[in-house]
């Protein structure tokens, strides 16, 4: 029997790749309501600055885009899947994988927007103009895509799209020396970004208490940077996290790689792949938390101008 219909009748058989398939369908569309809702309806109404809103969009869109191309290619392969005659016939188009390798290579792209955010908060908080911000904001979004695509030009570009294939793998014999290089290089990065954002967040915090400062404009651009790292280091550390899981989970899946069918081991491949919740996790985390801040804001601005009284206070 040809290898290639031996792969994919153990693919057919292979019931918990399919549920991993609708999860990850399910949760991209998710994703995509909660970025166009989210940034509809709340971000304008966040303590983000306007550069920092500019990062975070740019943020949502990546997002957007690796939800659409990863609901679009699991999508595909589950229809020809279901609407196949023989197991052998369950194969795709390669051509549809082209969007496999899209969302592959679009979330190196998180972490260095991220990365930008902090730069941003780091210049704010430390009153550098705001022309200075939006050049060093907007040189963080063109690098972020650049970064993508040359990532994808150098790990896909011997890929063919002739033929047809049982599953479109985003790690495959050509790509995998480049994604793993990619993979060790952006943890790292995004590792010392959540630590530089924590760091920044409790110098603004400590610098915000011991300031008794009556310039109203200083001290309220310095709450200001307190409440928006507040609302981002959760999505930081939610991104980290998920790098290292990918990391661990792609390492030791590549150590067993030898004890497993090539159908285990591609499904052990597909859990590895975390950044579909976070590409759910993050809006809606940023949603609960910009809701959140509000109520904070408000109740902090009425304590400012209602004081409680204290019981030694006598109304005239």
């Amino acid at each position: 029997m040809d290898a290639n219909c031996e792969y994919a009748e153990e693919l057919y058989d292979l019931t918990s790749l399919r549920v991993l398939q609708w999860i990850y369908i399910i949760t991209s569309i998710a994703s995509i309501f909660l970025v166009v809702y989210t940034a509809r309806h709340y971000l304008h109404m966040s303590i983000f600055e306007n550069v920092t809103k500019e990062l975070i969009i740019a943020l949502y869109v990546l997002i957007a885009i690796h939800s659409v191309s990863l609901a679009l290619v699991q999508g595909s392969q589950l229809f020809y899947r279901y609407t196949a005659l023989t197991k052998c016939e369950a194969q795709s188009p390669k051509m549809w994988c082209i969007f496999r390798y899209i969302a592959v290579v679009i979330i190196w792209s998180f972490a260095i927007l991220h990365i930008g955010i902090t730069l941003q908060h780091l210049l704010s908080s430390f009153l550098f103009g705001v022309r200075i911000q939006k050049i060093v904001s907007r040189m963080t979004i063109i690098i972020s895509f650049l970064f993508s695509l040359v990532c994808g030009i150098l790990a896909f570009y011997q890929e063919s799209l002739e033929g047809r294939t049982a599953y479109c793998a985003g790690f495959t014999v050509h790509s995998e020396r480049i994604l793993m290089f990619n993979l060790y290089f952006v943890l790292i990065l995004d590792i010392l970004n959540t630590l530089a954002s924590l760091l920044l967040w409790k110098h603004n915090r400590q610098k915000l208490l011991a300031e008794q400062s009556y310039d109203l404009s200083r001290s309220f651009h310095r709450r200001q940077n307190v409440y928006a790292m507040e609302q981002f280091l959760p999505i930081a550390a939610l991104n980290s996290t998920f790098y290292v899981v990918f990391f661990l989970t792609v390492y030791f899946s590549q150590a067993l790689k030898s004890r497993m069918s090539p159908g285990w081991y591609l499904f052990t491949s597909v859990v590895a792949s975390v950044q579909p919740y976070y590409c759910l996790l993050c809006p809606l985390i940023l949603l609960v938390l910009i809701r959140r801040g509000r109520f904070k804001r408000f109740a902090h601005v009425h304590s400012m101008v209602h004081p409680v009284k204290t019981p030694n206070e006598v109304s005239y």
